[in-house]
């Protein structure tokens, strides 16, 4: 079950940031298996009591992460705070735990920690594969923001640690630009991209001054937000229809100019390559291409860097779709009290520091709390990645429907195929279809 019509919507602003936080209604949600009078609360220590069987080592605490480096490393730290917890670590997808969850979790094989996407956190909660962690609430919240927790949260009650966030932001060839700009800077505006085009664009040598995703509504958003369109969170009227939304349509068909490529040949590899070869300034894409981006810049001599999207003429800041990580507390576990201390520790220096350096991940902390992780203060590209973060709009219940009428809602403006009214009534029409809402 997901986050639907009767979600209760509130907004957090983090700098100068919209948060879309959702709250939902209770009165769907199974009981979990684990009497919750089970866990004692040591008051002096601040902290749950870990069961017996946990603490002694006789049994360990079942944990799943995606990624095994990352977990190695988070349970040496989590050891040197708890020594003598043996705490066993499976691989699973985070896009698969909550499901796996459900069948695992009932059977008892599953984990006592997950990790998850935030979005997958209602239908978590619902099915009683998530369980509220209880006293740690605001200890939590106070290093990752109220804006974070917000989106983790029902009734009052924190269901996630968040764990890791990212964006997507523009990449930018500092070399490339000194040579042609004679400066280093990085555009701030649409307008200014558009006038390096101008004397930079060649055709018969494929050379883009920005390439992107033009096909997609994840990476049209941007332009579309800062011209004040925001993706609705109420399941029957996602603002497929408003009138910003046309205003955006029409700015971002427009952008062709930039860029005069179908969408369907502005693939992936042909985005991240070109900027490999340090002969397109600037890129949008996220920190998934740090790695090969720094790698590529070594190899070929250029030095990157990693900003904020630009904004739209006469529009305001660019936001993005954020994406949010969180560790989750199972309803069915057996050790309720060591799990809750495992999924508060997510959120200390020691598991983000971890995090950071095995995978690269940006910690869902504060920007504050976030500098004290070793590095990451020093990192302009994780910098820049999280400063977009903050700009960013935090939706978790956005739906395949909306995904599929919303990318052919972006491919047909940005082809020529449609015009943005004809787009528009076109993707109202197929999100109807495709939700049923239009029975």
């Amino acid at each position: 079950m997901t986050i639907r019509n009767t979600a209760a919507i509130t907004r957090a602003t983090v700098g100068s940031a919209i948060i879309l936080a959702v709250a939902v209604s209770a009165g769907c949600s199974s009981a979990p298996s684990v009497e919750q009078t089970s866990l004692t609360w040591d008051a002096e220590a601040g902290a749950y009591e870990i069961e017996s069987e946990i603490a002694s080592g006789e049994v360990p605490l079942k944990v799943w992460v995606e990624y095994p480096e990352y977990g190695e490393a988070l349970v040496e730290a989590f050891a040197a705070a708890h020594p003598g917890i043996r705490v066993e670590v499976t691989t699973v997808s985070k896009v698969d735990a909550v499901s796996k969850m459900a069948l695992d979790g009932e059977a008892g094989t599953g984990a006592d920690v997950y990790f998850t996407n935030f979005t997958d956190l209602a239908s978590a909660i619902d099915s009683g594969v998530a369980a509220p962690l209880g006293e740690y609430a605001d200890e939590i919240a106070s290093r990752v923001g109220d804006a974070f927790a917000g989106v983790v949260s029902r009734d009052g009650e924190l269901y996630g640690v968040p764990v890791s966030t990212e964006s997507i932001a523009l990449f930018y060839n500092k070399t490339l630009l000194q040579q042609l700009t004679g400066s280093t800077e990085p555009a701030t505006t649409w307008e200014q991209i558009r006038e390096l085009a101008a004397t930079y664009n060649d055709p018969r040598e494929n050379r883009w001054t920005i390439r992107w995703l033009s096909g997609q509504l994840y990476y049209a958003y941007p332009v579309l937000s800062s011209l004040g369109w925001h993706l609705g969170t109420d399941e029957g009227d996602p603002g497929l229809d408003a009138p910003a939304l046309a205003a955006g349509l029409e700015y971002y068909g427009a952008l062709r100019d930039l860029w005069p490529v179908n969408s369907a040949d502005a693939t992936w590899d042909s985005i991240e390559m070109e900027f490999a070869k340090g002969q397109t300034p600037y890129a949008i894409t996220g920190p998934w291409s740090i790695g090969d981006f720094t790698a590529a810049a070594e190899e070929n001599g250029f030095e990157y860097g990693v900003t904020t999207l630009p904004s739209a003429q006469g529009g305001g800041d660019a936001a993005t779709l954020a994406g949010l990580g969180v560790g989750v507390v199972s309803g069915y576990s057996e050790y309720p009290g060591a799990a809750r201390v495992f999924a508060a520790f997510l959120a200390s220096d020691e598991a983000a520091a971890a995090l950071y350096r095995t995978t690269g991940g940006i910690p869902a902390l504060t920007r504050l709390n976030a500098q004290a992780i070793p590095g990451l203060a020093d990192d302009p590209h994780a910098n820049g990645v999280l400063a977009q973060a903050e700009r960013s709009d935090l939706v978790a219940d956005v739906s395949d429907a909306l995904w599929t009428v919303g990318n052919n809602l972006v491919a047909g403006v940005w082809d020529g195929v449609l015009d943005p009214a004809t787009a528009q009534q076109q993707a109202v029409a197929g999100y109807a279809d495709l939700t049923g809402l239009g029975e």
